[in-house]
């Protein structure tokens, strides 16, 4: 996963800011450049400004971009093609193609995933587990899962943040923001429960079942 490519929509994109680092320039250089070339870059996409706010001490707002990977590969064009712009063309190369690569990892893991939700749902209802709890048998096993893998305060920091901010988060799940290993873990653990439910085993059993096979081992 890289830590300049941001992932929106689906779609990768580096922030103008970013770029400067990673190519050894100054961001008033590269928005120099944004500029003079807009109308080329518009051609791969809308190129819309991004202003942060003041900060409390005041002080005038920031402008930034971002820019999807056929913007900054074409930005990166007008660079020149010394040594140095060499070496940062092809680390933005590589930022890009690992991100897609991390982007096409957690797809697949996620269609796998809706399969083994789908099939738990279906034994929840199936074994009465859903009457038993109220209509509450999928998120409660949900939680439970999310409790044993350890995501327990991530979650419930996820659902406090997406209300404070619903239009950022619209479309959104928790299992977005997962990286891939950890919704190995969830998928896991939830393919899991199934067969003890189909064993008649009571939700405090299936969560004593579950908790020492998830619990991170400390080395050393």
């Amino acid at each position: 996963m890289s830590d300049i490519i941001k992932v929106k929509d689906k779609e990768c994109f580096i922030n103008s800011e970013d770029l400067a680092m990673l190519s050894e320039n100054e961001h008033r250089a590269v928005t120099k450049l944004i500029r003079t070339y807009k109308s080329d870059l518009n051609d791969f996409g809308v190129l819309t400004p991004v202003v942060s706010k003041p900060n409390s001490k005041g002080g005038r707002p920031k402008t930034t971009y971002d820019m999807n990977e056929e913007q900054a590969t074409l930005l990166t064009t007008f660079m020149g093609n010394s040594k140095k712009v060499r070496e940062f063309k092809k680390k933005l190369v590589r930022e890009f193609f690992n991100m897609r690569a991390y982007i096409q990892k957690s797809e697949t893991i996620r269609l796998a995933g809706k399969e083994v939700r789908k099939s738990l749902t279906d034994t929840i209802k199936e074994t009465k587990e859903n009457e038993r709890m109220h209509g509450h048998g999928y998120a409660t096993y949900t939680k439970m899962v999310y409790e044993v893998c350890g995501l327990k305060d991530m979650h419930k920091l996820w659902k406090e943040t997406s209300k404070m901010n619903p239009a950022q988060y619209k479309g959104q799940t928790f299992r977005d923001c997962l990286i891939p290993d950890t919704l190995k873990r969830v998928e896991l653990a939830e393919s899991l429960i199934k067969p003890l439910l189909e064993l008649d085993k009571q939700y405090s059993e299936i969560k004593e079942t579950l908790k020492p096979l998830f619990e991170r081992k400390e080395i050393g």
